[in-house]
């Protein structure tokens, strides 16, 4: 893991880990909400992750409401 990758996986984790859970293995990003850890996101980069996690909560939400 680079130090990017570390900074990314950090910044991330502190900005969703109480929707999250993600990691970083092999190079492929995942997260899964903790009330729902079948449904994995997965993306090659940070920010492609990042995306989809807000997206993934904005729905989230939506269906909330």
């Amino acid at each position: 893991m680079t130090s990017e990758d570390a900074t990314d996986l950090l910044h991330l984790r502190c900005l969703w880990q109480e929707a999250y859970a993600i990691t970083l293995n092999d190079g492929i990003w995942t997260a899964h909400r903790h009330d729902n850890p079948a449904q994995i996101l997965t993306a090659d980069t940070a920010p492609d992750l990042r995306w989809q996690i807000r997206a993934d909560y904005g729905e989230w939400l939506r269906i909330r409401s």
